[in-house]
């Protein structure tokens, strides 16, 4: 694919990080620093966009598949292997929040996304090729602040990106290997999920749907792993446009910065081949672009609750 600059809305390189497999760009608004994860190799990273440079990297036990925030800015809760972990960045230790049930050493935790109601949502995915192809991984969690944990859907193929509409009455979410982009009616006391359907289904495009963001218009943003390509659907279920990447491999994208108007996108490069790298130098950088949209803080995992949580 040929990569054309002058169609980009002004994607440009923010930082090379020379990552694997970037996810997870998490941007706290309370101290206007971004958190980026390195699945393959373990890694919280930290970036300082006033410094322009990184100025933190926390290495975890296990594959972690999404951060976010806490109600203490200086521990971020994790999603890695089957745990749920409370990250004290200050001095790196980790404490245990809650287990997944996950009955196979082949799942581990994927993305996740905080609630409004400050419960962190959590999907699971096969982390192994060799696994029986018949086997889905696709479980969707509900850890709540006080260590309950509920499982709230398995009928999906892989789940991904999270969000919720404005009004937090619909949950979308990213099924990245079916490529679609469902949306559930969501009871923002109980947590429940009803009526689901599909809100955009991505199969008449480029690429499959990993992580996404909701702005304050309501519109998703989602990045299309090897599309090459982000894109913004309306809160209607309307393509408004594809964003063109210099990468065959974006993961997810979120807003930041200190008006929350513009979008950071992660990139990838695992199980890359030399031509790949050729087409795509900068894979595995975080990018950036002004969205002519702004986005909405991010929700904070309560610490509140005394949990239990055990060193």
């Amino acid at each position: 694919m040929k990569f054309d600059s002058a169609e980009t809305d002004g994607v440009k390189v923010l930082f090379q990080a020379n990552a694997t497999l970037a996810e997870g760009p998490l941007w706290d608004n309370r101290l206007d620093l971004l958190y980026w994860l390195d699945i393959r190799r373990r890694r919280v990273s930290r970036f300082d966009p006033k410094k322009n440079c990184q100025t933190g990297v926390w290495i975890l036990p296990n594959r972690p598949g999404c951060i976010a925030l806490t109600s203490d800015p200086d521990k971020l809760v994790v999603a890695a292997g089957a745990e749920i972990l409370i990250l004290n960045l200050q001095d790196g230790t980790k404490s245990t929040h809650a287990t997944l049930p996950i009955d196979t050493p082949t799942l581990r935790a994927n993305d996740g996304c905080v609630d409004a109601q400050a419960r962190l949502w959590v999907g699971t995915m096969i982390d192994d090729i060799n696994a029986p192809e018949q086997f889905s991984g696709g479980r969707l969690f509900r850890i709540d602040p006080d260590g309950n944990i509920e499982m709230v859907d398995c009928e999906f193929e892989l789940p991904n990106g999270i969000g919720w509409s404005r009004d937090g009455a619909i949950m979308y979410i990213n099924d990245t290997t079916a490529r679609m982009t469902y949306c559930f009616d969501f009871d923002a006391h109980t947590g429940a999920l009803s009526n689901q359907r599909v809100f955009y289904d991505h199969s008449h495009g480029a690429g499959f749907p990993d992580g996404l963001s909701v702005d304050a218009d309501g519109c998703i943003w989602s990045a299309q792993w090897d599309g090459w390509n982000i894109r913004k659907i309306s809160p209607e279920g309307h393509l408004v446009k594809e964003v063109p990447m210099p990468v065959r491999r974006p993961s997810s994208a979120t807003f930041f910065g200190p008006n929350m108007d513009h979008i950071v996108i992660t990139s990838a490069t695992v199980d890359f081949t030399t031509a790949d790298f050729l087409a795509s130098p900068d894979a595995g950088s975080l990018f950036s672009m002004p969205a002519g949209a702004k986005g909405v803080v991010e929700n904070q995992f309560s610490l509140s609750v005394d949990s239990g949580v055990s060193p």
